[in-house]
């Protein structure tokens, strides 16, 4: 096979390591790996100059925060609090020893940003590399509450999107377009370069049994939604008229000349969450968001349908890909 994805490397690497109940029960498939009798979560999440970040855009200390919020939002998605991590550091040696030196303070940052005292660099290994990059493994520690998934939504459970979708994708047009800075810029490039992740939300939603399943919005809503209606063997209607963007993106979307919609549905990096609920849970998730001052919007509905229906009302609507994709 000369042409294949990354859904098909994935599905090759499950087959040779499919569940070991002695290991890893739930096996490949999930934000994290759940090891050890249920009681520790393992996640990897790597970061590569000119891939995930280009140094003309942002500093490699925001690529190392950015490296380590991913990290942190895969075990914010299954519920859980974010533990020790070890980082492999590859360094190309014409990098200023500043830069390296700000990126390791980016990563204490990011710590202390995300009220996370538990999450410790605790080793990992540093080589001379070509490019610049950062691969860091974290645990999760489990809390009481069960974990969360991605494969127990059910036909009928209603599908969220927590967080600002399109925000993070908003900043990296901002910086395509070379655009000057401006201070109504800045969440949007904050959104890019330093992202937080919803750390106490995932673990409030897992601790009241409010979500079948859930993930966090790595690589955008067209990407991800599919990866959790597969695990959970359902489809979903999604009403895009109910992704509605604040008026800060719209403004923005109309200064750069990009349909709004675009960024919320296929901008990834924005390390929002993905919810299905319950209907009879409906309203105890709404009031949750509501306390917890989390934007959140009900954007569709599982089906038993083994496919994504995009519509706006009544009408079918086709969605052009624009996320990232490695290969």
């Amino acid at each position: 096979m000369t042409h294949w994805t990354e859904a098909q490397i994935i599905q090759m690497i499950a087959h040779h390591f499919g569940p070991r109940p002695d290991l890893a029960p739930h096996g490949i498939g999930d934000d994290c790996a759940c090891i050890c009798d249920n009681q520790r979560l393992i996640s990897t999440d790597a970061s590569i100059e000119n891939v995930h970040f280009d140094l003309n855009w942002m500093t490699l200390a925001d690529a190392a925060y950015r490296c380590l919020t991913s990290n942190i939002s895969d075990v914010a998605a299954m519920g859980a609090y974010a533990g020790p991590f070890t980082l492999a550091l590859g360094l190309p040696p014409t990098l200023a020893f500043d830069q390296i030196h700000d990126a390791i303070a980016a990563l204490r940052q990011c710590i202390d940003d995300h009220c996370l005292p538990n999450c410790w660099l605790v080793g990992g290994d540093v080589v001379r590399s070509p490019f610049a990059f950062f691969s860091i493994t974290i645990l999760g520690n489990l809390p009481e509450w069960p974990f969360v998934t991605r494969n127990g939504a059910q036909p009928g459970d209603l599908i969220y999107v927590a967080g600002n979708p399109g925000y993070a994708a908003a900043g990296l047009e901002i910086c395509r377009q070379n655009r000057p800075y401006q201070p109504e810029f800045k969440p949007f490039l904050n959104a890019f370069k330093r992202p937080l992740a919803l750390t106490s939300f995932g673990p409030i939603i897992a601790q009241n049994r409010l979500a079948t399943a859930m993930m966090d919005l790595s690589d955008g809503i067209f990407c991800d939604l599919p990866r959790l209606a597969a695990q959970s063997h359902i489809g979903a209607i999604i009403q895009t008229q109910n992704l509605v963007p604040s008026l800060e993106l719209e403004s923005l979307a109309k200064t750069l000349g990009i349909p709004p919609l675009d960024w919320m549905i296929c901008g990834g990096e924005d390390f929002g969450l993905l919810v299905t609920v319950a209907p009879n849970h409906q309203h105890d998730f709404e009031i949750l968001a509501d306390s917890c001052h989390i934007p959140h919007q009900k954007i569709g509905i599982c089906t038993s349908q083994p496919d994504i229906q995009w519509m706006n009302g009544n009408d079918p609507i086709q969605i052009c890909d624009h996320s990232f994709s490695h290969f």
